[in-house]
């Protein structure tokens, strides 16, 4: 069970991502925050493990949070949730030991697969902001490791000409998973569609698909 802190100052917002949340077996709301202080106050309780940070917080920033999170040692995982952001502050916030930054454009079935993800310690980031990852330290990393098991199984199957329904099956996730694991081995490769990952996979990551 992913317990969550959701820390956003649009009230609506907060309870209908809390609402969502509710019908989702793995994941538990266990407090909600509308300000900066409110978070730092709930930092220093603790009691969660993932906190999902709204990047703009009145006229302050959640980045003040990010920074205090560290100061006090917190140990769970934060996750940027925003209507935007500069490449240049997504490259601050992932350098500060966020775990990602997720677009509220989005929807909410990608950002349950998103926090998954996140949760077995993956960084996930909107495909909007890929260049800015290639920044972060994290990228040679990702480099080195190359991919996780499902990282692996997703893309053999995509080598393999199968659709995204059949993958999903495959590993017995929805069909959103799958996509959202697409999105990362876009982001890991540098590519931008499944045709281009079929090549690159070919060329430089052949042994992933032994």
């Amino acid at each position: 069970m992913t317990r969550i802190l959701l820390v956003d100052d649009h009230a609506l917002f907060r309870e209908s991502l809390a609402r969502w949340f509710d019908g989702q077996k793995d994941f538990k709301v266990v407090g909600q925050c509308a300000s900066v202080d409110e978070a730092m106050r709930a930092l220093s309780d603790g009691g969660f493990d993932l906190m999902l940070l709204d990047f703009e917080l009145g006229d302050r920033r959640g980045s003040e949070v990010v920074l205090s999170s560290r100061a006090k040692a917190f140990n769970g995982k934060i996750f940027m949730v925003t209507v935007g952001m500069t490449r240049a502050e997504v490259r601050q916030a992932l350098n500060h030991g966020t775990s990602g930054v997720f677009l509220k454009t989005n929807g909410p079935d990608a950002l349950v697969d998103a926090i998954r993800l996140v949760m077995a310690g993956e960084i996930w980031i909107d495909p909007k902001y890929a260049n800015a990852e290639n920044d972060h330290p994290m990228a040679e990393t990702n480099r080195r490791v190359k991919f996780t098991e499902r990282d692996r199984v997703v893309l053999r199957g995509v080598f393999d000409g199968m659709a995204n329904k059949e993958i999903a099956e495959q590993l017995r996730v929805s069909e959103s998973a799958v996509k959202a694991s697409l999105q990362q081995l876009f982001s890991k490769t540098g590519v931008r569609t499944r045709s281009q990952l079929v090549r690159v996979a070919l060329e430089h990551f052949r042994r992933e698909l032994v």
